[in-house]
């Protein structure tokens, strides 16, 4: 086992100053603060945050993220296997940037939900993304697992999507509907049930969950979603939705606090727990606008 210290492009093996100076009966301490750490270690890189990395033969490039907290272990690549500092997916995502094609907009915008998606997803998933956009995320994502439908409600963003998933050779599915029992109309961003079409509204095609399960024949277990605050309309009317999920990466988009307050409820209620969370965006939600949700694992093996 070799340990580093730096950044990703430029590190130092510091693995005998580890074991001669932040070692004792068996246990590594590595210390949370940078500043800490490079009064130990030595500073490689004056003015730049560094991170702690593991290289054996199993794992390479394991990244301790040490957040808030000091590390303590006697088994390091065990111990901290599911602990990454950010920088390594922003790594996999600025990566993936560079291979993926996208016309009529820009990746620098929905950033967070990229970065979630490369964190989260491991390449087994059945996602429904729903808000699939001109396909910035939908290419992340499509790039990492095979079977994925992603809902888009404009005709004219649809055309895009489509575009951008043709030109990266991409195989997954485009649904241009809006998932719903209700009668839905649209202006911009804003997507309403009402059974009129209002001034400046169009009505907006829609698609059950049962029929969107007949149509594609995937029992999905993650979704993605990035709808503007649609997600609460959908759990009230259909919260068989949630039946095979094990997976939540979404938008906190709503204009009413009241709606995320019913969706935690109904997501706890269904032994879902919070995963991650970061501020952002817009609205009541600003804390807690990007988030993660989880399945308790525990629960699925009693439910299997």
């Amino acid at each position: 086992m070799i340990i580093f210290y730096g950044i990703i492009t430029n590190k130092k093996d510091i693995t005998q100053m580890v074991y001669d100076k932040c070692s004792k009966e068996g246990i590594v301490f590595i210390p949370a603060s940078d500043v800490h750490r490079a009064q130990i270690f030595g500073d490689p890189l004056p003015n730049v945050l560094k991170s702690i990395f593991i290289n054996n033969i199993e794992y390479l490039n394991i990244n301790i993220y040490i957040e808030q907290n000091n590390v303590y272990t006697n088994v390091v690549p065990d111990n901290v296997l599911q602990v990454y500092n950010i920088d390594i997916y922003k790594y996999k995502l600025d990566k993936l940037h560079q291979k993926l094609k996208l016309n009529f907009g820009s990746f620098k915008d929905e950033y967070p939900e990229q970065l979630m998606a490369i964190k989260y997803l491991k390449g087994n998933e059945k996602v429904l993304e729903i808000g699939g956009n001109i396909g910035r995320n939908s290419l992340i994502i499509g790039s990492i697992v095979e079977k994925l439908v992603t809902l888009e409600t404009d005709q004219n963003i649809v055309k895009q999507l489509t575009y951008n998933r043709d030109i990266n050779n991409m195989k997954f599915l485009i649904e241009n509907s809006a998932l719903s029992n209700r009668r839905l109309i649209q202006r911009g961003w804003d997507t309403i049930p009402s059974d009129i079409i209002l001034p400046g509204f169009f009505e907006v095609k829609t698609i059950s969950w049962h029929n969107l399960y007949e149509k594609y024949n995937i029992v999905f277990d993650t979704l993605v979603l990035d709808c503007e605050g649609a997600f609460y309309y959908i759990l009230m009317d259909m919260p068989e939705i949630l039946t095979n999920i094990n997976l939540i990466i979404m938008e906190n988009d709503y204009n009413d606090i009241e709606h995320k307050k019913y969706v935690d409820y109904v997501l706890l209620k269904n032994n879902f727990y919070n995963e991650y969370k970061e501020a952002g965006g817009w609205g009541p939600c600003t804390n807690n606008f990007f988030e993660v949700w989880k399945k308790d694992e525990n629960l699925i093996k009693k439910d299997n």
